[in-house]
């Protein structure tokens, strides 16, 4: 029986980040495929970067919006214990959300909340988060080894938190990401730019993006970084790079909408992140055929790189030897384009939008 109801509820809608690209995307084609979708979240940005499509129904949680602005505030920790099951439950309610529609959680936050309501039946978390880099958060790591097992169903984006929670226990299914967008043409590469996209945070770890980038500048003074993103680390990456002499050298860019002229506009991608639990924008980068460095981290990018192929995966956190895959790219032009080409190739082949939606519709008709 097909659920025409789905409730896609996220942290927020303003970083442009990875995640919630994968939110904006999957209501867009929800919605054309027929089904009625609403988006909850906490956080909505002033300058809305995303075009959703009229029919979606979106919502701010307002008491979710309190505490993601004051994480450390005393008085609202006190009020969510005694009271954020049902302030949840009251905000999720006056949605028109019946028990038997399909509630889809962004985050483990959210989905730990959400247990807590009489709406956990239905209730399935699609994990954006790899599980092992919640030892940072044993309260979060328990509530998820207590609750995920009971769940409806859990999401996951690869093969490895596939096994991790299967391990737990838990319902699992995996449906990667999928490309949101398709040049008809890929990046010619003939520029001196390199490209690097996502939030300033501790998971991206700009800083060693960074370090390694002073490297590459040494050897190459005429190319450029490009950073698009936003987000608590930033100022402190900014003092970097000026400490480091080079802000001539390195751009930053605000979130875009516009995001795949950057990369057809570059010639390498690079990803300094210390944890993923898929990185969609090397799968952009990928369908924009270029040829992407990474860290070679638990989950993720060794599951999207193909080594030596389509890509290198260098060990985390030597920059030393990240500069010198980046070097070795922008010195070889047949190179770039060898690995740029399977690269494209190989992401058409394993995440097209049709086989991904359709896993997609599978799934929502069949639970």
């Amino acid at each position: 029986m097909k659920q025409n109801d789905i409730i896609l509820f996220g942290p927020s809608l303003h970083t442009g980040g990875g995640t919630e690209r994968v939110l904006v995307n999957l209501a867009n084609v929800l919605s054309e495929r027929g089904y009625s979708v609403t988006i909850l979240t906490n956080i909505i940005g002033s300058n809305n970067i995303y075009n959703l499509n009229k029919s979606i129904h979106v919502a701010k949680y307002w008491f979710g919006n309190l505490r993601s602005k004051n994480p450390a505030n005393i008085l609202l920790k006190i009020i969510n214990k005694i009271a954020g099951a049902i302030l949840l439950q009251s905000f999720i309610g006056k949605q028109r959300v019946k028990k038997e529609d399909l509630i889809i959680s962004f985050s483990a936050a959210i989905t730990n909340d959400c247990f807590k309501t009489k709406f956990k039946k239905n209730l399935i978390s699609f994990e954006h988060y790899p599980y092992w880099a919640y030892d940072k958060y044993p309260e979060a790591q328990r509530q998820i080894r207590i609750n995920y097992p009971r769940l409806k169903k859990v999401i996951v984006l690869t093969e490895h938190e596939k096994r991790t929670y299967e391990q737990l226990g838990c319902n699992v299914i995996k449906i990667p990401n999928t490309y949101p967008f398709f040049p008809d043409m890929p990046a010619a590469l003939s520029s001196k730019k390199v490209l690097s996209v996502g939030h300033f945070n501790d998971a991206k770890r700009r800083d060693l993006l960074i370090e390694a980038w002073a490297h590459v500048h040494k050897i190459h003074t005429d190319w450029q970084l490009q950073i698009v993103g936003d987000g608590p680390e930033k100022e402190r990456c900014i003092k970097m790079i000026n400490d480091l002499g080079l802000n001539q050298s390195i751009s930053i860019i605000d979130p875009t909408d516009q995001i795949e002229d950057y990369y057809l506009n570059s010639s390498v991608f690079v990803l300094s992140s210390e944890f993923e639990s898929f990185s969609l924008v090397l799968l952009e980068a990928k369908i924009a055929g270029l040829p992407c460095v990474s860290f070679d981290i638990v989950c993720g990018p060794n599951e999207l790189i193909n080594e030596a192929e389509d890509g290198f995966l260098v060990p985390f956190p030597n920059t030393k030897y990240m500069s010198e895959k980046i070097c070795t790219l922008i010195e070889d032009l047949d190179l770039r384009k060898k690995m740029g080409a399977s690269g494209r190739v190989d992401a058409i082949k394993r995440y097209n939008p049709e086989t991904i939606y359709q896993d997609w519709d599978n799934f929502l008709t069949t639970n």
